[in-house]
């Protein structure tokens, strides 16, 4: 009798979850709350970074350390894909190229490239992204230079990386069509946009 009735228990309880699981939808932090506000903006969405304006911050930030940048020139793109259950997936195939003349007859060029893919999630309250469980070991940053031809090394300054980690919050604006993030304490608010 025992037996019976702990096997129709055990029954009826796998029944609830396989139904609870069927029908819930999956929400940040696990809670059956709708999205709403930027939440709703930012998520279930793939969205592409505005390089040309990630080379401006980055010509910017290169005249605070003293380099007189001619181009700073981006080529390829990012693209992070944010899942209504807060998973992030950014996929990262793009290269800057920083040009200067640090003497009348010099030329200086240096190459940073970023590839591969960093996931996590992020979690938004109100209108700041708090990231968790950040892995970007999948994705490699690598910067080459020359002057006149003759190869750099070291690189004579620090080239800015925007990236996204899970280090800050992240500050956020969304409009349906365009979002954007800045880490807290960070000089740089990067443009994303839809698709």
């Amino acid at each position: 009798m025992f037996s019976t009735q702990r096997a129709a228990i055990v029954a009826l309880s796998a029944a609830i979850v396989v139904g609870l699981g069927g029908c819930s939808l999956i929400e940040p932090q696990g809670t059956d709350v709708p999205l709403t506000g930027i939440a709703l903006c930012a998520q279930g969405a793939t969205w592409s970074l505005d390089t040309a304006g990630l080379a401006a911050s980055v010509t910017a930030n290169l005249a605070t350390q003293g380099v007189a940048a001619t181009a700073v020139t981006p080529e390829g793109t990012q693209k992070m894909r944010w899942d209504l259950d807060g998973t992030v997936v950014i996929d990262s195939d793009y290269t800057l190229t920083i040009t200067s003349a640090p003497a009348a007859d010099q030329v200086q060029t240096v190459t940073t490239s970023h590839k591969g893919t960093a996931t996590g999630a992020s979690y938004i309250t109100g209108n700041v992204a708090i990231p968790r469980d950040w892995d970007a070991t999948g994705t490699i940053i690598k910067s080459v230079g020359d002057l006149n031809g003759t190869p750099l090394d070291p690189i004579p300054y620090t080239v800015l990386n925007a990236d996204l980690d899970d280090s800050v919050g992240v500050e956020l604006t969304c409009d349906g069509k365009t979002l954007t993030t800045h880490q807290r304490g960070g000089s740089v608010t990067q443009t994303w946009t839809k698709g």
